[in-house]
């Protein structure tokens, strides 16, 4: 069931803070609808039976329909994005979202006999060219559709994938100025716990910004794969580029890394379509040789930008994520929302390659 659908839980399920925790901010309706999805609804899924599991995605209307004004700050970052999307844009993001979030449920589930049921690959000789170059690879992918399942899938199917993402509850100090958005309490710590168990039964390592920047280098001199989110929000640097008609900051790392190491770039967009399986496409190959972070960053961002324009369903959910958050930090995803202009320090083209 979606989070918005779920009943309250019972009081006593809350026990109280370890000594010496974080602050506990204080347990909204919301914290116990996700920790009911993310946590119990997880143990029933029969990931055996495609079929009952794809029986429940109709419910994304519950979701949608409690969106309340998110439904219109959505529609809001599709004209900015997009211009005229058409009138069922926001209702099919929705469905996207519930469905990815849903079958997330499954990750601690899947197997290498069946994920093959809930995700297929096109043009995988475009990751294969990648990785016969022996410089490893780089997955860069936007927050698109279900790209949880492609980690998984990619990690199952045989190949040597390593993750770069943020884990864990926000760091003290954030939690503690936004509460609404990143307070500690235990319903948002075990939630957290879980989700993050459940990755970790994957194939897939997952490494995070506390890890040395080394260990990514070291993964694609083995000829491996490393997995980013080019649009993720992690980072202290980030560049300007053009994007979906507007200003955006994006991190400049996965360039920079790609022209150390030598790596190929792969574009990777995840489709969740309204029946079958979700659509993992692989882009050709783009070269890192020659190449500045900057003309690199905008040769994938066109890429990108012209599968989103033709999939817009896929990223709603990610544009509303970004657009909630755009106080949180100084570098929001496009600065046309940002609140001050603090993003301006962001404001330049980094120079140099990356270094290990």
């Amino acid at each position: 069931m979606p989070p918005s659908a779920l009943p309250p839980a019972s009081p006593d399920v809350r026990p109280p803070p370890a000594a010496g925790a974080p602050k506990q901010s204080a347990v909204g309706p919301g914290d116990v609808a996700r920790w009911l999805f993310w946590v119990q609804a997880r143990r029933v899924l029969p990931v055996q039976r495609p079929d009952v599991v794809r029986s429940v995605l109709p419910l994304w209307r519950l979701q949608h329909l409690a969106a309340g004004a998110g439904r219109e700050l959505m529609a809001d970052e599709y004209r900015r994005s997009f211009g005229e999307v058409g009138a069922n844009a926001v209702r099919d993001a929705y469905r996207v979202a519930f469905r990815a979030h849903y079958e997330e449920l499954l990750l601690g589930k899947l197997t290498l006999d069946n994920w093959r049921s809930y995700l297929r690959f096109e043009h995988q000789p475009h990751l294969d060219a990648a990785l016969a170059r022996k410089k490893g690879a780089i997955i860069l992918f936007p927050h698109a559709g279900n790209f949880m399942m492609m980690i998984a899938a990619v990690s199952l199917a045989g190949y040597p994938y390593t993750q770069y993402a943020a884990r864990g509850l926000a760091p003290a100090d954030v939690a503690a100025e936004h509460p609404e958005l990143f307070g500690h309490n235990w319903f948002r710590a075990e939630t957290r716990r879980v989700r993050e168990e459940s990755e970790d039964r994957l194939p897939a390592r997952f490494l995070t910004m506390e890890t040395p920047l080394r260990q990514l280098f070291r993964r694609l001199a083995d000829n491996e794969i490393v997995g980013i989110a080019f649009d993720g929000r992690i980072g202290n640097k980030f560049m300007k580029v053009p994007y979906l008609g507007r200003e955006a900051l994006i991190n400049p790392g996965p360039y920079r890394m790609a022209i150390a190491t030598g790596a190929a770039i792969v574009p990777t967009m995840v489709e969740c379509p309204a029946e079958g399986p979700d659509i993992c496409h692989f882009g050709e190959p783009i070269d890192p040789s020659g190449h500045t972070p900057e003309s690199l960053g905008q040769a994938y961002v066109t890429v990108v930008e012209r599968w989103l324009r033709a999939h817009p369903e896929q990223y709603g959910t990610w544009l509303l994520h970004c657009r909630l958050r755009n106080a949180v930090d100084d570098h929001p995803l496009f600065v046309d929302y940002a609140p001050d202009d603090r993003w301006r320090r962001h404001d330049r083209a980094p120079s140099g390659g990356a270094t290990k």
